[in-house]
């Protein structure tokens, strides 16, 4: 009986001394959630005013909105600051090594984003340039360069998200190569019928 009596004293005093730390860190986490939504809607207000869904999109209907995603991105940044101030009042320092990844992950994100956004702005302004030149086959060379800067735009985005850009080096590689031996076998067979008539003639 005594021993129980004792267990559960010492139940009561660990509970005692873990209460305000249980307090500190649900404190933390309400201002984390309100400052997190406060600065979320003020990103996402910033970046509407500036239009830029509608400087990048125009007629088209996005996936997605700019506003949105940034709104998202910041707001779970500070969300995930004052957790991880939580689980360090809490005395939990695995979880709090691990948002500190998180969080050293996220400016490189921005980083990405915003190279693969303006490659897309320029890839469309490209696109839109050479198509309005009438030149000969203009459709098909502002689909090219198009591609060419996203892909370039990618390639650089890569690296700031720790991702190698050799991987999708290797990828156009091969789909060049593809593309290459395609239109060799195409225009082959294309001109099968016009080389077998002119050794006909040259010989007959």
């Amino acid at each position: 009986m005594v021993e129980f009596t004792e267990v559960l004293v010492n139940i009561s005093d660990s509970f005692i001394k873990f209460l305000p730390n249980l307090l500190g860190a649900l404190v933390l986490l309400g201002i984390g959630w309100l400052i997190g939504s406060v600065v979320g809607r003020i990103v996402k207000e910033i970046v509407r005013r500036l239009k830029l869904d509608d400087l990048l999109f125009k007629k088209k209907k996005p996936l997605f909105k700019l506003s949105d995603l940034f709104s998202i991105i910041f707001s779970w940044a500070i969300y995930i600051l004052f957790i991880q101030a939580a689980f360090e009042t809490l005395g939990i320092p695995a979880l709090v090594e691990a948002l500190s990844a998180i969080l050293a992950f996220i400016p490189g994100l921005i980083k990405a984003i915003i190279i693969v956004v303006a490659g897309y702005a320029i890839a469309e302004y490209v696109r839109e340039k050479i198509e309005e030149s009438k030149i000969m086959y203009c459709k098909l060379v502002a689909k090219i360069m198009f591609f060419l800067i996203i892909y370039i735009a990618v390639a650089t985005a890569l690296p700031s998200i720790g991702i190698d850009a050799s991987l999708i080096n290797m990828i156009l590689i091969i789909l060049v190569a593809s593309f290459g031996l395609g239109m060799a076998i195409a225009i082959g067979l294309g001109l099968k019928d016009t080389v077998a008539r002119l050794a006909k003639k040259k010989f007959k």
